[in-house]
């Protein structure tokens, strides 16, 4: 494996890691600490989610700068969203900017990682390296959430301590990335690389974005949100289940990417979309069908199953570098769809607090297995064999 591949995959490990500190850390930071209920904590979604709307833009910057400072960025970004969690909130509307903050990060990170991915890989291991990815993901995933367990439960760490340590992670990864070799590519000089891009050619993996936006916030608030609410879950609870579930991703993860290699990305969507289905199903039947520790325990394997098939985007990823005109249009165009992904995200999550509240939480995973059904019948439309485009 290339050397730059490698600390490729470092630096993934350890955005995972310190991001998997914030949200096994922030159901119980919300609850317990700030005190809020499920209606605003749908309403919170809003801003989390508004730099991944801005995502086109954020991504027109990228565009434009080296490799290596752009990951940099990224990273310092995250230290000083952890510095001042650590430091400086006392307040929700205080938390609000640093959460954001950390938003910023995270969503800056994702198309930059995949594209530089695919990029060094080359196209014909699009899956292969994208599976590889998410198993070290997985990896920083296991290091993020054991240590939440061990600092929370065995050294009794506050939650400043969780911040603390999720900041040196990110330093770590701010010195990895500024090691990165910068791209060699003969004609940059010349070829001018478009910050905003629109093709309606690549209308399809809008839609599926706009979808995926929609299945990914449900899970992302709701799941983790009736494990605390309902079932009195705290963060090194929900540590340990991400953690098994990371531990999984570390061979589940690199075999979905080579079953995309083998069987194309609209098989792999659609077995996706239906399994999503049933465990929606699932979340919605569970909690009134069974008595609280068979429910529990349900949950807990509905949640990681939901976790390793939310890797199942990496289809979307490898869809759209099989229909690129050029590999340049890969960041902007990620920019665009995660810019609509988040235009429907952060609306459905104000949607499900309301369903939650009004109704109950049985009818926000309704709404979500709809959405997968209809996933399923968009993703029928894309090509059973794309042809690369090289």
């Amino acid at each position: 494996m290339k050397p730059s591949l490698i600390k490729l995959l470092i630096i993934v490990a350890l955005m995972a890691c310190a991001g998997a500190t914030f949200s096994s850390v922030m159901p119980d930071y919300l609850k317990n600490h700030i005190g809020i209920e499920g209606d605003v904590r749908g309403a919170l979604e809003i801003p989390r989610e508004l730099p991944g709307f801005l995502l086109v833009f954020i991504t027109g910057i990228i565009v434009s700068m080296r490799r290596h400072n752009a990951f940099g960025a990224v990273f310092l970004i995250g230290i000083a969203a952890f510095i001042g969690l650590a430091f400086l909130v006392k307040t929700l509307p205080v938390f609000i900017i640093f959460m954001v903050l950390w938003s910023t990060s995270t969503h800056a990170f994702m198309p930059l990682r995949d594209a530089v991915a695919i990029d060094l890989a080359g196209v014909e291991r699009r899956g292969w390296i994208l599976g590889r990815i998410g198993a070290f993901r997985s990896g920083g995933l296991i290091i993020g959430t054991a240590a939440v367990w061990l600092l929370m439960e065995h050294f009794k760490a506050d939650f400043r301590a969780i911040w603390i340590f999720a900041a040196v992670i990110m330093l770590l990864g701010a010195i990895f990335s500024f090691t990165l070799p910068e791209r060699k590519e003969k004609n940059r000089s010349v070829k001018k690389v478009k910050r905003f891009l629109y093709r309606k050619e690549y209308r399809l993996y809008y839609l599926l974005c706009m979808l995926f936006g929609a299945r990914k916030q449900i899970f992302l608030t709701f799941a983790p949100w009736m494990l605390v609410s309902l079932f009195a879950q705290t963060a090194p609870d929900l540590a340990v289940v991400m953690g098994i579930s990371a531990i999984l991703g570390l061979f589940i993860k690199p075999w979905f990417g080579n079953m995309i290699d083998r069987f194309g990305e609209r098989t792999i969507l659609m077995v996706d979309a239906v399994l999503i289905a049933l465990l929606c199903t699932g979340y919605a039947v569970v909690p009134n069908v069974f008595q609280p520790g068979v429910a529990l325990l349900l949950l807990y394997s509905f949640f990681i199953m939901d976790e390793l098939l939310f890797s199942l985007a990496m289809a979307r990823t490898t869809y759209l570098s099989s229909i690129v005109h050029d590999k340049n249009d890969m960041i902007p165009t990620m920019g665009l769809g995660g810019t609509l992904d988040h235009a429907v995200s952060m609306i459905v999550p104000l949607i499900g607090g309301i369903l939650w509240v009004t109704i109950a939480p049985w009818a926000v995973f309704t709404f979500a297995g709809l959405v997968a059904i209809v996933t399923f019948f968009v993703v029928r439309h894309i090509p059973r064999k794309p042809d690369l485009i090289r």
